[in-house]
């Protein structure tokens, strides 16, 4: 283990974007690589950093959830939101998710549906379970999108096929209030999805 640890510091020390980041995760308890080693949220945030310097996106959304919490640095919600934002344009499906429900919700920032959409979209089409959930959230209210229970429906199963449990109780909503064509249709719709998407 602490042959690992000093192989991962060494290739982080070189100057490798990767090993940067799986150093810094070490640090902030994230993964396996960290074990046996003390949690130290400051190293985190220097490998973070260092990697996210580089356009690594994961490193750039864990460096601005490190900004947002106060975690081994000290608060700054408007760096740590670039970080993520950052991360989001980098085509990073978490952040992009992130950043799209702040606009959907107007949390921290401007309520923006249509940003909302394009960002949940994005990382619903990079097959985010929780994206595709949000968006069969945002067709059965009505929120950003004209109401669509089709729509809604479809999301929701793909949501259900990967075990959200939300997405469960939402398919069940909306099978009392729409007839069978509809039902069948969005299953259609939800079944295409995965094969569609097979090649991203």
């Amino acid at each position: 283990m602490a042959s690992e640890f000093s192989d991962l510091s060494a290739k982080a020390k070189s100057g490798d974007a990767v090993a940067q980041y799986d150093l810094g995760s070490s640090y902030a308890n994230k993964n396996r690589k960290g074990r046996g080693k003390t949690k130290d949220d400051k190293n985190a945030v220097l490998w973070y950093t260092r990697a996210a310097e580089q356009g690594l996106a994961t490193a750039q959304f864990d460096l601005g959830r490190m900004y947002i919490t106060g975690s081994g640095v000290t608060r700054d919600f408007e760096q740590g939101l670039a970080w993520q934002i950052k991360a989001a344009e980098l085509g990073l499906a978490r952040a992009q998710f992130a950043i799209g429900k702040r606009y959907l919700f107007g949390a921290d920032l401007t309520r923006d549906y249509e940003q909302a959409l394009e960002l949940i979209s994005k990382a619903a089409e990079q097959g985010l379970t929780g994206a595709h959930s949000q968006l069969g959230a945002m067709y059965f209210k009505g929120e950003g999108v004209p109401k669509d229970y089709v729509q809604a429906y479809k999301w929701f199963g793909i949501a259900a096929a990967n075990d959200d449990a939300y997405a469960n109780r939402l398919l069940s909503v909306l099978a009392e209030v729409m007839d069978q064509e509809q039902i069948e249709e969005a299953q259609e719709l939800a079944a295409q999805w995965p094969a569609e998407h097979e090649a991203d």
